[in-house]
């Protein structure tokens, strides 16, 4: 099995599976993947995503994302579009109108460590959700604009939960910076350590939300049924779908 998918109109599309767990299990291929923005897919690349089998696409973009590079499975037959990103972003300030000062890269560096902090509990129902699809049978992908962030932290959770060691749930997360293209989205004013701190995955990012997690509810474990609120049935059956 090929982990990233060849497509015409994104770069980043991948599936999870292959990954072997503390158990010595395998997370099964083609259940669940990542990606960046589903509005760049040519025709042929919906035709191949469908072929997947995929039934939900978790769309972890903010609105107005969303109102600029539209879903192209908006209304579609098959694939169902859960728009779960937040309506408007958590902090007003926008990273690509960041004025060009000195400051400006560990300006950049800061807000993205407070996402990533902020991450695993403003998307804790996506989440659940993606685990409670998944169980039912359906095949699903998560995506953000990148693949990095926002879908990149929801992909750490679940390898986690299926005990991929994290380790290796770093080294999917950091695969980002091998095959996204950030087709043109970088500013003329962004100097390159800004540029850096915005658009690649960094190892200290990730670091950031597993730390927030473990600072505010002590484990994973516990983090998972009381903020994330899956029982160790629902944890289990998850487990038995996507282990192999």
């Amino acid at each position: 099995m090929e982990r990233r998918l060849e497509l015409e109109g994104i770069t980043n599309f991948r599936d999870l599976g292959g990954y072997q767990t503390t158990t010595g299990d395998s997370v099964k291929w083609r259940t669940i993947f990542r990606s960046d923005t589903l509005s760049s897919l040519s025709d042929r690349d919906m035709e191949t995503v469908c072929d997947l089998g995929i039934n939900a696409a978790f769309d972890l973009r903010y609105g107005e994302e969303r109102q600029l590079e539209p879903s192209r499975f908006l209304g579609h037959d098959q694939v169902e579009v859960l728009e779960m990103g937040l309506d408007e972003r958590p902090d007003k300030r926008t990273l690509d109108s960041y004025e060009g000062t000195t400051e400006m890269a560990e300006t950049a560096k800061d807000y993205m460590t407070e996402g990533y902090r902020n991450y695993p509990f403003l998307y804790a129902e996506t989440y659940r959700l993606m685990v409670e699809r998944v169980i039912a049978g359906e095949k699903v992908v998560v995506h953000c604009t990148a693949g990095k962030d926002r879908a990149g932290t929801a992909a750490a959770m679940m390898l986690t939960i299926l005990g991929v060691p994290r380790d290796t749930v770093f080294e999917d997360y950091m695969l980002t910076n091998q095959y996204w293209d950030r087709a043109g989205r970088e500013r003329p004013e962004m100097d390159a350590q800004t540029v850096a701190n915005i658009f690649s995955a960094r190892e200290d990012y990730l670091n950031a939300a597993f730390a927030s997690i473990e600072s505010k509810c002590g484990t994973i474990d516990a983090y998972l049924k009381e903020v994330v609120k899956l029982d160790d049935a629902t944890l289990a059956a998850f487990r038995t779908t996507c282990l192999t």
